[in-house]
């Protein structure tokens, strides 16, 4: 605890960030994405999976699942052969915002609606990463999200969820 305690002393009371090696790291990821891709699987072989030629709604999923597992395997068994490189650092404030605005989409995008929630992104993103001034981020928002409409309801024919109003 006190070697803790001194890096956060030395890090100005902060406990982020903190350096990891890179092949620990590596690994890491690549266990969390097997682990994903196996419960992808265990969910699709739930579905129906069809035939190939008439593919039923477990069909892809599991496909992409056991791809996910397998290549999440291979990349962690390449890792777990390397040096072990350089240390990297987690917890930078970017990617903590990042994560933060992403995790709020889910909350959002039905209460608010799909444009509404997806324009807030975007000019939180361009505002608190990019350092876009305000104005000008709300005006890409807006483009972005003209766009984005145009898109899924004129092209595609696709109905977002539109909000309250």
């Amino acid at each position: 605890m006190s070697d803790r305690l001194d890096d956060r002393a030395r890090n100005g009371g902060r406990f982020l960030p903190r350096a990891f090696s890179y092949r620990a790291g590596d690994m890491t990821v690549a266990a969390v994405l097997a682990l994903i891709g196996a419960f992808f699987v265990w969910q699709a072989a739930r579905l129906d999976l069809g035939g190939v030629g008439l593919p039923g709604p477990g069909f892809f999923p599991l496909l992409l699942g056991a791809a996910l597992v397998v290549l999440s395997i291979a990349i962690g068994i390449g890792r777990w052969q390397s040096s072990q490189g350089e240390a990297v650092e987690l917890g930078h404030r970017d990617v903590l915002i990042a994560v933060a605005a992403l995790m709020a989409v889910p909350l959002l995008f039905e209460p608010l609606g799909a444009a509404v929630t997806l324009g807030l992104l975007a000019a939180a993103l361009l505002t608190l990463i990019a350092r876009v001034r305000l104005p000008l981020a709300i005006a890409a928002a807006g483009l972005g999200m003209a766009a984005c409409w145009y898109f899924f309801e004129v092209l595609l024919g696709v109905s977002l969820p539109a909000g309250p109003w």
